[in-house]
C-alpha cells in the first residue's frame, strides 16, 4: 500500500509538471507570437485577464499540494540515488512562483486596471511574455528532471528484476 501511495504522490508531481509544461509551451509557441500584432487596447483584456485569473485560482490549489508531494518524495528518496530530484524541485517550483508573485502580478494588475495607451500595452506585453518565458524555461527543465526520475525508477526496477532472474537461474543451474 505504501508503494502505491508513493506512486500516486510522484504521479501527481509529474501531472503538475506536465500541466505546467503544456501551459507554458502553449503560451510560448501558440499565443505569444501573435500577441504583439493582434492585441490592442480594445481587445487585450479578454485575451489575458480571464485566463490569468482562472490559472491563478487553479494553481493556488495545485501548487501547495505539489509542494507537499515534493516533501513526501524527498523523504521517500532521501537515502536513494534520486534524492536530487525533489531537491531540484525546491527551486524549480519556488522560482516560478516568485517570478509570478513579484513581477508578473504587477503587470497583471496594470492589465486588469485597464491600459489605454497602445505603446504602454506593447511594453507590458513584452515584459509579461519575457517573464513567462523565464518560467517556461525553468518548468521545461523541471519536466525533464521529473521524466528522468520516472525513467530511472523504471531502470532500477528492471535492473532489480534482471538480477533476481539471473540469481534464480544461477541457483537453478547449480542444482
Amino acid at each position: 500500500m505504501k508503494k502505491i501511495l508513493l506512486d500516486i504522490n510522484n504521479a501527481y508531481i509529474f501531472f503538475c509538471a506536465s500541466l505546467y509544461l503544456g501551459l507554458f509551451w502553449s503560451l510560448h509557441f501558440f499565443w505569444f507570437p501573435s500577441y504583439p500584432s493582434t492585441l490592442t487596447v480594445d481587445n487585450y483584456y479578454d485575451a489575458i485577464i480571464p485566463q490569468t485569473t482562472t490559472a491563478t485560482q487553479f494553481f493556488f490549489i495545485t501548487i501547495p499540494i505539489m509542494a507537499i508531494a515534493i516533501v513526501v518524495m524527498m523523504i521517500s528518496e532521501w537515502k536513494g540515488k534520486l534524492r536530487w530530484v525533489p531537491l531540484a524541485w525546491i527551486p524549480g517550483l519556488l522560482l516560478p512562483v516568485i517570478v509570478q508573485q513579484l513581477f508578473i502580478e504587477k503587470v497583471n494588475d496594470q492589465f486588469a486596471a485597464g491600459v489605454t495607451d497602445p505603446v504602454l500595452l506593447q511594453e507590458l506585453l513584452q515584459e509579461w511574455m519575457f517573464l513567462n518565458d523565464i518560467r517556461w524555461i525553468i518548468l521545461s527543465i523541471m519536466w525533464g528532471i521529473t521524466m528522468y526520475f520516472f525513467i530511472a525508477k523504471a531502470h532500477q526496477k528492471t535492473d532489480s528484476t534482471q538480477k533476481t532472474i539471473t540469481s534464480s537461474t544461477m541457483t537453478y543451474e547449480a542444482v
